[in-house]
């Protein structure tokens, strides 16, 4: 099922929501987008709309730069400092929506919060009134209601009632600038969905039914993947404080939902296994479909230097004889980094000497997912290493096959991790001490021809004073050279 046509760019007459107006359609479109209900008829659409206006003289260019409006208006009238300095049009965009409330007496306040179905929970994050669930974040987990003092639910229990049995006119100023404070929220979080959907280009995938979940994949040329999406809803516990999710003016029916939406983008390994590389949650399907499709033309747009974050693998992979240093994808390894990753994996051996059973080579992957040395090594420095299933997960580090996975996600070693790599199998298979292995490997790498102590320095810095490259071979005095010249740039 696919969504969102071509929208302006010019304005927001048209938005990826698919609207063509900037009337009542393009109001409860972006509600829906946001998960809100749609305000009622007379003073609530007449903020919106006012909103929506002020939001619409914001330069294409600036809305790019204007980020959770939202969060703003909960800090209002502290306006947030940014490095680098946001436009003024975005800095001061709260401001614009605040004068929309700030003049409204009491009665209009409480008519524009029924017509917008504001929450007891929104008004009670909006008033600076310390009772209010003291110590939960909205962000954080929610507590236990158990555990929650009757004493603190009483109270706002109390305080929440009073709005609905108080008339307007006997409101205290601390109950008027609660309600006002939350309909400058309700007002910028529309405005953030508002401004999302107006700011990007429309991104509309082929969405399909995958039991509960809706999934979308986009080919890209040279993967042997395709980029995936996948959206599924979430439920979302009920706050545990007295009615915190109910209207409070209105039918509890017009109650915010009580779901979420995930969405997250990744793409498949060979054998099957989906692998997310980004995702988010969002208070709507469209919103969560609207952020998995942006995400995934980003990739497509950079497809030749995508890797994924936690594999490191490129989404494009290369020929390995075809790789040339003019690559933008490519990461040079050195052996500095290597021996950084050696030592903290001697560091762990040392502090956790119970579990030190020793280190193998081959497979890099085995059945139980669990990594060989050389595989911990590779991911410890950021690279990706051969998993159970590819051709290189049995190739010895000297074997052609294994440069060439590397060289296939555009990993290049220099002459001295090569050597190094090659050389911690040269003690034998099974699993043996890490002392053993690192010494064979320094050893190989002061085999290299001639040129080994050049190419030393080259990838390791000079020598501290008073020491010789074989001290190398022991692995706390190579702690001890990397830690001296980790910060001296003339070492």
């Amino acid at each position: 099922m696919s969504q969102h046509p071509s929208m302006s760019r010019t304005g927001l007459a048209t938005t990826a929501l698919g609207v063509a107006s900037t009337g009542r359609e393009l109001v409860s479109a972006v509600c829906a987008f946001r998960s809100y209900p749609a305000p009622g008829d007379g003073l609530a659409a007449r903020l919106v709309a006012g909103a929506f206006t002020a939001l619409d003289q914001v330069p294409l260019e600036v809305r790019l730069y204007v980020h959770d409006l939202q969060d703003t208006a909960e800090k209002w009238p502290a306006l947030p400092i940014t490095l680098p300095p946001t436009p003024w049009q975005a800095a001061t965009l709260v401001d614009d929506l605040a004068a929309l409330v700030t003049a409204l007496p009491a009665t209009e306040l409480r008519e524009a919060a029924e017509g917008m179905a504001l929450t007891r929970g929104e008004v009670a994050l909006a008033s600076d009134k310390p009772v209010l669930a003291r110590g939960w974040r909205k962000d954080g987990p929610l507590p236990d209601p158990a555990m929650l003092p009757q004493a603190r639910r009483d109270r706002e229990a109390e305080l929440l009632g009073l709005f609905a049995h108080v008339d307007p006119h006997d409101w205290d100023p601390g109950q008027t600038d609660a309600v006002r404070k939350a309909l400058l929220i309700r007002l910028a979080g529309l405005g953030d969905g508002l401004l999302r959907v107006s700011a990007l280009p429309p991104a509309p995938l082929d969405w399909h039914a995958d039991g509960e979940r809706l999934t979308a994949r986009l080919p890209v040329p040279g993967a042997p993947q395709p980029l995936e999406a996948q959206v599924v809803a979430e439920t979302v516990d009920r706050h545990p404080l007295i009615s915190w999710n109910d209207p409070v003016w209105g039918a509890t029916g017009t109650a915010v939902s009580c779901e979420c939406w995930r969405w997250r983008v990744g793409w498949r390994s060979a054998d099957g296994t989906f692998h997310t590389d980004a995702g988010s949650t969002e208070a709507s399907q469209a919103a969560a479909q609207f952020g998995a499709e942006q995400t995934l033309v980003e990739y497509a747009a950079r497809a030749q230097t995508v890797r994924q974050r936690a594999r490191y693998r490129l989404l494009v992979p290369r020929q390995p004889d075809k790789l040339v240093m003019s690559d933008p994808a490519i990461v040079v390894l050195e052996l500095r980094s290597l021996l950084e990753a050696v030592c903290a994996e001697y560091r762990s051996e040392t502090n956790h000497p119970e579990s030190a059973t020793g280190w193998r080579i081959l497979p890099h992957q085995d059945e139980n997912k669990e990594c060989s040395l050389v595989a911990i090594l590779l991911d410890n420095c950021y690279v990706p290493y051969p998993e159970l299933g590819d051709p290189a997960n049995d190739a010895d580090p000297a074997e052609a096959t294994f440069e060439d996975f590397l060289r296939s996600h555009a990993v290049i070693l220099t002459p001295p991790a090569r050597a190094y790599l090659t050389g911690l199998s040269q003690v034998g298979p099974g699993e043996l001490p890490l002392r053993r292995r690192h010494e064979a490997a320094m050893r190989a790498v002061f085999a290299v021809d001639g040129e080994a102590a050049d190419l030393l320095a080259a990838d390791m810095g000079p020598l501290s004073d008073g020491m010789a490259w074989i001290d190398l071979l022991d692995v706390a005095a190579l702690e001890g050279f990397l830690t001296a010249t980790e910060h001296d740039p003339t070492q």
